[in-house]
């Protein structure tokens, strides 16, 4: 008995001792200086590279420049399936619109007609359910950082007729990605989707081989695809999420203070890049158009009139086990929709 009080004493010790030295840790870990290496695959013009430009700016002034941020656009670092492997073996710290195979998950933003407008499709992205969802990056040693959207919505241009209605599409052959969704979509409606590589694109729509094609407006115009088609439709039927990993090593190597920081820094780079694309492609259809072809705006009622096939693709998706109904329901709610399946 007369032990207690001393095993008291060294209890306390010890637990001061723990408490000491964990203080230590922060305090070091905030003394230390950190670089974020960011790899992507566009140019310096780009919303991409221009909206790392604030983060890099922001992260640098909240941290006092603890936080050190290079940035390596045009892919110098390697192509983005490249730069993805690089970020999660810890050789990169972070890569902006990465490889989106890491995680298929992620494909579940790019089916058709989810969302109504780029506001819903940006409120989408930054939801919990989508990081969330994208958690399973951990098992890769990565961090989804932040999720946005790639250039926009997706439109459907051809060189045959006007397209207002699910009707037109029949019969038309249009060039479009390997992409289940898509191609999905394309079929479901009437039309024929057809692979033709990007760089042969232009070449294919000028010699009339496929009808059209279906891309964001920035590819439209600057592919100059207005030379060659008549047609540009804006469907809003489909976008792709844009990520910003981080290597999972590094990220906890982090004070929680400059995690943080770089957490709202990423959202502010988000916003900064949906304004930008925003602003560009309004531009881009203003230029499309003085070019000499149609820009063709669908009304609500005519956009409703294609949901139909991309439920179908919706369906097609639960069946083949890429998601679950439960998950479609439960992203949808995120938009206050709901399907009755």
């Amino acid at each position: 008995m007369k032990n207690i009080p001393s095993k008291i004493m060294v209890c306390f010790v010890s637990l001061c001792m723990v408490a000491a030295l964990t203080a230590c840790d922060k305090t070091k870990k905030q003394g230390a200086s950190y670089t974020m290496r960011v790899g992507h695959a566009q140019t310096e013009s780009s919303p991409r590279h221009r909206s790392l430009l604030l983060f890099k700016q922001q992260v640098e002034e909240k941290t006092n420049g603890k936080i050190t941020v290079e940035i390596y656009p045009n892919g110098v670092v390697g192509d983005e399936t490249g730069m993805t492997t690089n970020v999660s073996e810890g050789t990169l710290e972070a890569v902006r619109g990465g490889d989106l195979e890491f995680l298929p998950k992620s494909m579940l933003l790019g089916l058709p007609m989810i969302a109504d407008t780029l506001a819903d499709a940006r409120k989408l992205c930054y939801s919990d359910f989508v990081l969330n969802m994208l958690s399973d990056a951990k098992e890769k040693n990565m961090l989804v950082l932040a999720v946005g959207d790639d250039s926009g919505f997706r439109q459907i241009t051809n060189s045959v007729r006007p397209i207002t209605k699910p009707a037109d599409m029949q019969g038309l052959t249009i060039r479009a990605p390997q992409i289940a969704a898509t191609v999905s979509f394309i079929n479901e409606i009437g039309a024929s989707a057809t692979v033709v590589p990007f760089t042969e694109l232009y070449a294919a729509l000028a010699t009339g081989k496929v009808d059209g094609q279906e891309n964001p407006l920035a590819l439209i115009d600057s592919s100059k695809f207005y030379e060659v088609q008549s047609y540009c439709t804006l469907i809003n039927y489909q976008f792709f999420p844009e990520l910003m990993y981080v290597n999972l090593d590094w990220w906890n190597s982090l004070p929680k203070e400059y995690q943080d920081i770089l957490t709202t820094c990423a959202r502010a780079m988000m916003d900064e890049n949906a304004r930008i694309t925003d602003e560009e492609n309004q531009a881009y259809i203003n230029h499309i158009q003085a070019e000499g072809c149609q820009i063709v705006t669908l009304a609500p009622a005519q956009r409703e009139a294609f949901l139909p096939y991309a439920e179908r693709v919706w369906e097609k998706y639960v069946a083949d086990g890429n998601t679950t109904k439960e998950e479609i329901k439960e992203m949808l709610a995120v938009l206050g929709k709901n399907i009755d399946w």
